[in-house]
């Protein structure tokens, strides 16, 4: 079967991949790779080593299925604060990556780190308390993260709970030498780093309210 999405407006649009609400089951989004993203780093024009993988374009979306199935194959109450994965789909755009919505309060889709920030005007209680718990359960499920910003980071429920912060993209092992999977400490050590600079970007990027700002 492949869905039609070509004709439907994106709820969201990244730097690589759009999202696209699943046109049969409220529940799940379907991201699919940008065209011109596609076409500028894999294309005729891209660096030899961006072709060298079998999987092309989609290789995000093997490390992402494969850091999700590593999870579920850590103990039982393991609660990885990842996006659930459900799949892939062709569509007439391209291979789709299907993930569990995550959802605010109303059931909309939940907001972005960098939107809660802005929201709130900085790093509030709440916020400090759910990046710490956030940053716990990745280190005590040991995910092996590739990439964290405030726009792929939601605040959100889904059918494991929450609410809580979720990372929806950027996981699993990306670099030749694997060097996340092969260590622990490592992999914790490499964690924080991302994690101190998803926070830093944060703060210079988000702009807040001119009385926050002293201005």
């Amino acid at each position: 079967m492949m869905l039609a999405l070509s004709d439907r407006t994106p709820l969201a649009t990244g730097h690589l991949r759009q999202v696209f609400q699943h046109p049969e089951n409220p529940d799940y989004l379907i991201k699919v790779m940008r065209a011109d993203a596609v076409a500028g780093r894999w294309g005729a024009g891209a660096r030899w080593y961006k072709r060298l993988p079998r999987t092309q374009h989609y290789i995000g979306y093997v490390r992402e299925i494969k850091e999700y199935v590593a999870m579920q194959a850590r103990p039982r109450g393991c609660n990885a604060p990842i996006a659930r994965m459900v799949g892939i789909i062709e569509t007439d755009v391209g291979l789709g990556l299907i993930s569990e919505k995550v959802r605010d309060e109303q059931g909309a889709l939940a907001p972005t780190l960098a939107a809660l920030y802005a929201r709130e005007n900085g790093f509030t209680p709440l916020i400090e308390r759910e990046l710490a718990r956030f940053l716990d359960h990745l280190l005590d499920a040991n995910v092996i993260v590739g990439d964290m910003h405030a726009w792929n980071i939601v605040h959100g429920s889904d059918s494991r709970g929450g609410p809580r912060l979720v990372l929806v993209d950027g996981f699993g092992e990306k670099h030749v030498i694997p060097r996340a999977s092969m260590s622990r400490r490592f992999n914790a050590w490499n964690t924080r780093r991302l994690f101190r600079r998803m926070r830093a970007q944060l703060i210079e990027l988000v702009p807040l309210n001119r009385a926050l700002a002293g201005i």
